[in-house]
């Protein structure tokens, strides 16, 4: 039982590395090649960091950190959504995308908290 629970619990995490990692490379993309703005670097820092700051504790497997990850998470949720109505330019395309990942990065890290917390209240 607790191998299925680990093995479900690493994909959950790895899923939630890969969409992460996707959801920084299409802010900066979005920030610097399609719509830069003038202090790029600060818009940049501001979408960023609140997500590089949960890295570390994925990596460590903390349940409370993928929590928190999900309310965070909802943040560039709202963001995306409200970017996709205006779809027939290319921020709305963007917009999209960013609501898409977002979804997928809820899910898994949901997904990794709940199998991370039976791991621990089973050891």
């Amino acid at each position: 039982m607790t191998d299925i629970l680990r093995t479900k619990a690493e994909r959950c995490r790895t899923l939630t590395l890969t969409l992460l990692g996707a959801l920084i490379v299409l802010l900066v993309l979005w920030r610097t090649l399609l719509i830069p703005a003038e202090h790029f670097i600060t818009i940049i820092a501001i979408h960023i960091i609140p997500l590089a700051l949960f890295i570390p504790g994925i990596l460590a497997r903390k349940p409370k950190v993928f929590i928190w990850f999900c309310f965070v998470i909802l943040l560039y949720f709202c963001q995306g959504v409200m970017s996709s109505f205006a779809l027939p330019s290319i921020l709305g395309i963007v917009g999209l995308l960013e609501t898409i990942l977002t979804i997928g990065v809820f899910c898994a890290a949901m997904m990794a908290a709940r199998y991370y917390a039976r791991l621990e209240n089973i050891s």
